[in-house]
C-alpha cells in the first residue's frame, strides 16, 4: 500500500520552497536587464556615431577653418565664417539635397529606422520604439551678433561667434516617461546637447542617465 505526504511533510516542503524563493528571486530581478538603461545607452551611441559621421562627411560639411582663419571677417551676420553644424549651406546624400534650418534635423533623421513621424513637431518613433525630439537642432546653432535669441554654446571654452547648442530629447519608454535626473529612479527621458563643432553630452542635469551610460553593465542597479 502506498503512502501519501503527511500534512507536516507538505508543510515542511512549502516552507523550504519558500525560503529558496525569497532567497533567489532578489538575486534575479537585479541581474534581470534593465530595458530602460540598455535603450539610453543604445540611443546615446546611435548618437554619437550619426553626429560623428555626418559633421565627418565633407560633402555635407566642409572644414571651413582654413578658409575662416585667412579671411579678416568682420563681426556682423552678413559677414559671418558658417563652419560644422551652422553651415548650412546645400549638401547632397545619396542623391538628396539637404539645405537651411533644418538641414542637420533632416540628415539626423535620415540615419535612423522611422516607424512613424509627427513632422509638425519634428519628433519620431524608431523601430525599437524610442522617440526622439529634433526640434531644438532646428536654427538653433551658432549665435550671430546682436542675435539674443539664439541659443549659445554652455561648454568648452568659447569665443565671439559661439558654437550653438542642438538639442535632442530622447525617450525611451514613452508611455511612462520619468526624467533622468539624480532624484529619479528608473528613467527613460533625458537630453542630449551638441555644439556645432560636433561635440556633444549629456545634459549635466539629467545625472542617471550619465550613470547609466558610463556603466558597462546593462543590469538593475
Amino acid at each position: 500500500m502506498r503512502k501519501g505526504f503527511t500534512l507536516t511533510e507538505l508543510m515542511v516542503a512549502l516552507s523550504v520552497i519558500g525560503i529558496i524563493v525569497a532567497v533567489v528571486t532578489p538575486a534575479i530581478v537585479k541581474n534581470r536587464p534593465n530595458k530602460n538603461k540598455m535603450l539610453i545607452k543604445k540611443s546615446y551611441y546611435a548618437t554619437e556615431q550619426i553626429v560623428n559621421s555626418l559633421i565627418n562627411d565633407d560633402s555635407l560639411y566642409p572644414d571651413m577653418t582654413s578658409y575662416c582663419e585667412d579671411v579678416n571677417l568682420p563681426t556682423d551676420d552678413n559677414n559671418y565664417c558658417a563652419w560644422g553644424f551652422d553651415y548650412t549651406a546645400t549638401g547632397k546624400l545619396d542623391g538628396v539635397e539637404y539645405s537651411g534650418n533644418t538641414k542637420f534635423a533632416d540628415l539626423f533623421k535620415e540615419r535612423l529606422n522611422i516607424k512613424s513621424e509627427d513632422a509638425e513637431n519634428n519628433t519620431f518613433i524608431t523601430n525599437d520604439g524610442i522617440k526622439w525630439d529634433v526640434s531644438d537642432t532646428i536654427g538653433a546653432w551658432t549665435a550671430r551678433s546682436g542675435d539674443a535669441e539664439a541659443n549659445v554654446g554652455t561648454f568648452d571654452s568659447q569665443d565671439s561667434h559661439t558654437p550653438g547648442v542642438g538639442k535632442i530629447v530622447i525617450d525611451v519608454n514613452k508611455d511612462d516617461s520619468q526624467e533622468c535626473t539624480q532624484e529619479s529612479g528608473d528613467c527613460s527621458l533625458y537630453e542630449i546637447q551638441i555644439l556645432a563643432n560636433g561635440k556633444m553630452r549629456v545634459k549635466p542635469e539629467h545625472t542617471k542617465a550619465i550613470e547609466y551610460i558610463s556603466n558597462t553593465s546593462i543590469k538593475n542597479d
